[in-house]
């Protein structure tokens, strides 16, 4: 009997840890390492009530990450410096990414609310391929100056 429990503390303390460890990334602003430790907890058994905590913080991390993501590249696209056209080109496909590395495991349930954790999803093929186009000609004209 107190091997069950010295095991259930063992537990319950590694898994207090993981959750405060989660929500110390979002609170640094390190968004995907979050969505990354969320996602590998809840790639098994995603619907027990002691991994509750992990999807509230991923539909956090997530949508803070996006914001982020999507105010930049505004700001990025007005400025129409071409020294920003890789970093909004990889901006979009880490905003591909994101979503590709949380789908799998959805849905995801919020149990005490009674309803499906939410991540709205966009489709960034468009603005991929259009940020890579003008990527391709600066770098292609920038060779050609040599």
């Amino acid at each position: 009997m107190q091997k069950i429990t010295l095991l259930a503390t063992i537990l319950f303390i590694a898994f207090s840890c993981g959750v405060k460890t989660t929500q110390s990334l979002i609170g640094d602003g390190n968004y995907d390492a979050a969505i990354n430790r969320a996602v590998e907890v809840l790639k098994t058994n995603k619907d027990s009530k002691g991994k509750q905590d992990y999807v509230y913080l991923l539909e956090e991390a997530f949508a803070k990450a996006k914001d982020w993501d999507l105010r930049n590249l505004e700001m990025m696209e007005k400025e129409k410096n071409p020294a920003n056209l890789e970093l909004i080109y990889n901006t979009y496909v880490q905003l591909n990414n994101r979503q590709e590395k949380i789908r799998p495991i959805l849905p995801l349930q919020l149990l005490k609310q009674g309803k499906n954790a939410q991540f709205i999803f966009d489709n960034y093929s468009d603005q991929i391929l259009n940020s890579k186009m003008p990527y391709q000609s600066f770098c292609m004209k920038t060779h050609e100056s040599f």
